[in-house]
């Protein structure tokens, strides 16, 4: 962390998994732990670093484990934003044919991070599944106050407009802030 600020790296986009078994069993990596994710967090904030954590809902094969956790130890830290994506089941690659979790838990993890970050921007990243599902979880997002919406999907500008909300768009990463 030190060397990326004297590099002049000025933010880091980081993964923060909470479950071990989804650390070994998704990312393959058999020495690495919850504690190592923590601890790059800490390093990343403790070296001035602006850090936009993301957190993968349904990482481990569409399940929820770990993304409660995620979020417990990302409140211990001054973040400047979080991002929140959701599993896609990408062609060619061992999570094809995977189902994301249901919009049900989708919404409560919206929810959750509302909660614990009331000062900080949370953000709906753009990887997201597409189609008819993105429409309700983009639907979920705005009514779980999120910040925003990378890439919103046909409907859902006009849909937070009908709630009394007034976006913006940004030509930029939904990562960067100033």
């Amino acid at each position: 962390a030190h060397a990326l600020k004297e590099a002049g790296v000025d933010g880091a986009m980081i993964d923060i998994i909470g479950d071990n078994e989804t650390i070994r069993k998704v990312y393959h990596l058999k020495r690495r732990s919850v504690e190592d994710y923590e601890r790059s967090l800490e390093l990343l904030v403790r070296h001035g670093l602006s850090v936009i954590p993301h957190i993968v809902i349904g990482l481990h094969y569409g399940k929820i484990l770990g993304e409660y956790r995620a979020l417990e130890m990302i409140r211990r830290y001054q973040i400047s934003a979080l991002i929140l994506v959701i599993l896609m089941p990408i062609f060619s690659t061992p999570m094809f044919g995977i189902c994301p979790p249901p919009l049900e838990r989708i919404g409560d993890i919206f929810y959750r991070a509302r909660l614990d970050f009331p000062k900080t921007p949370v953000q709906l990243g753009c990887a997201r599944p597409m189609g008819n599902m993105m429409k309700q979880t983009d639907t979920l997002a705005v009514d779980s106050g999120l910040n925003g919406i990378a890439y919103p999907a046909p409907g859902v500008v006009a849909y937070a407009r009908q709630r009394g909300l007034v976006p913006e768009f940004h030509e930029t990463c939904c990562s960067i802030y100033e």
